[in-house]
This record gives structure tokens, sequence and C-alpha cells, in this order.
């Protein structure tokens, strides 16, 4: 029985019925009573009525806390729920499609939660009218709801341009296995500033973090033909660069230049300040949690937008201008 049917049945609009259910005031007790009737007798009375809890309840669901980007993520959504008076639940999805899915058909089965926020989904989230899902930085095809996504395509050919504008041609990417992505477009950004991608150069590592970094250099050392530059998938990776580079004698800027993505807090005070992208993770948070509150709000709230926000370059002192040698 959808909402929809029980709407005509009772002889009123959706809106009205959704009202009813929500606790709205603009709906008159008899009506509400008569809404409640009908869906008793129809066994769906359980499924629409929620009782109001003490406190909005929204799940957070995060692919993991080892990064300190999706721990930044999920301390800006938690500071925000709370500034609005809700309270955060939090899910590990592991980057599995099959444990995301568990985790959100549970909260909806359960309505244990009255709203659901996935971050980087690597599954399909599927609509449903129970309860609202707005998705943070996720594909665009694995999204059937409100998804907001921070772009980096435009910003890593920004990145690649400056390299380019400061004598660096011969580049490298370093990222690992969950960043696929990003080394598609690295491989765009090569191609748009009109540069040649060089496969020796390109190290995608099983480990991860710091330890990508410190692997895929220890391999890039080895290499007889080096580049001057390396564009890394995130800023630990970056960090791991840097430090093998140190141990083997060479110095960043002076020998390789150096740019990575997030601009998490450490970036720009560890020895070398790193060039990075800023992933401005805050904004995308806080809006986030903006639209899934309104569509708490109202049932019919929905406007199905996937909203891209541009991401920007900061410029600190790990490359070298090669121009002014």
């Amino acid at each position: 029985m959808t909402l929809e049917k029980l709407a005509q049945i009772a002889e009123v609009s959706l809106g009205t019925v959704s009202k009813a259910f929500s606790g709205s005031h603009e709906v008159s007790e008899k009506t509400r009573e008569r809404i409640f009737e009908i869906a008793k007798q129809e066994g769906c009375f359980e499924k629409y009525y929620k009782q109001k809890r003490e406190k909005t309840v929204i799940a957070v669901i995060c692919p993991e806390l080892e990064s300190s980007y999706y721990c930044s993520i999920v301390s800006r959504i938690e500071s925000q729920l709370t500034k609005n008076g809700a309270l955060m639940l939090l899910g590990l999805g592991t980057f599995s499609p099959k444990k995301e899915a568990e985790i959100i058909n549970y909260l909806i089965s359960s309505k244990s939660v009255d709203g659901i926020l996935v971050v980087a989904a690597h599954g399909k989230i599927s609509y449903n009218n129970d309860v609202p899902i707005v998705a943070i930085n996720t594909r665009r095809y694995l999204s059937e709801v409100d998804c907001l996504n921070v772009a980096f395509k435009e910003t890593i050919v920004d990145a690649i341009k400056y390299f380019k504008d400061c004598g660096h041609t011969d580049i490298a990417f370093v990222g690992e296995t969950l960043t696929k992505g990003k080394l598609n477009f690295f491989i765009n950004a090569m191609q748009v500033n009109g540069l040649t991608v060089n496969q020796d150069w390109i190290f995608t590592e099983k480990e991860r973090f710091e330890n990508a970094g410190k692997s895929a250099t220890q391999k890039l050392l080895k290499l007889a033909k080096q580049p001057t530059a390396i564009f890394c998938a995130y800023d630990n990776i970056a960090l791991g660069v840097i430090d093998i580079l140190k141990k083997h004698g060479k110095s960043v800027p002076d020998d390789y230049s150096i740019i990575g993505i997030d601009d998490i807090p450490v970036a720009a005070h560890s020895n070398v300040s790193l060039t990075t992208i800023k992933s401005n993770y805050d904004t995308i948070c806080d809006m986030a949690v903006e639209l899934l509150l309104k569509k708490l709000k109202s049932k019919f709230f929905s406007l199905h937008q996937k909203i891209s926000l541009r991401t920007e370059l900061v410029i600190r002192n790990s490359v070298k201008n090669l121009n002014k040698v």
C-alpha cells in the first residue's frame, strides 16, 4: 500500500496524508484520525507512522576512519548535525557495496533513523519513500538520490598546468588501488595540457597512505630516466614520497616537485609545505546536512539534484620554477 493509494482511499491529497503521518498541525485531528484508521485497516499504519523521537537521528555511512580526510568529513557532519539539534550514528562501509547495502537496508527496514548521509558510496544508492538519503562524493551513475560532489577534474587540469608553467613536462603519478578515478583525471589533465604520459611513471600501489608513496618512490628512484615532478592522488601519499626522497638525499622541491590532493592539516606544516588541491569538504558537508534536514521537514522536498563544488589549487613551497633557474 503506497501513500498515493492511501490518499485515494481516504479521498484526500497525497500532501495531506504525508502531513498527517509527520504530525503536521496543518491537518485537523479528525482528518488525521480518519487517515490513521484507514491505514490500520489496510495494514500499512506501522509502515508510515513514525513515533516522534526526542531528537532527529541521522546515520552517516563512511568507507573508513583510517584516513584523516574521512575523519574530517565525519567530524564536520557531526558538528553541523549537533548545531541543528540532531544526533549522528556512524556506520563503516569498508569500501564494500554489499556492506553499504546491508547497513542502509537495515536502517530503513528497522526505522531506526530519520535520515541517511552516505559518503563516497561504492554501491548503488536507491531512492526510497521512507527514509531520505543524501549522497556525498558519490559517482553520479551510482546515485538515484540527491548527490553533492567535490569536483577534482578541472582543478587537476589546473595543477598540471601549474607544473607546466613552472617548466615541468616530465610528470609522474603516484596513487593506489582506490584512486583509479584520479589517475584518469591525471591522464586527462596531461592530455589537455599537451603533455605526454610516460607509463613508466604511473604507480598504482597496493599499499595505502604514506606507505603507497614510499613504495612507489622506491621504484621510481631505480628508473634510468627520472621525472622532475610528481602528482600524488592525495596528501598522505605525497608525504610518503617526500619522506623517501629525503632518506635518499633528495630535496623537495630542488630535485623533485610535488603536488597532492585534499589539503589535510599537516600539509601546510610539514618540513616542506605542500602545494595541494583543497577539497572544500566542509562546504559540501554543510550543504549535505542542510539539504537532508530540509527533506526531513517536507517529504516532498526532493530536488534529485547532482551538485558539484569546484576545488582550488593551494600553492605553497613544494614546486620549483625551473624557468627561474
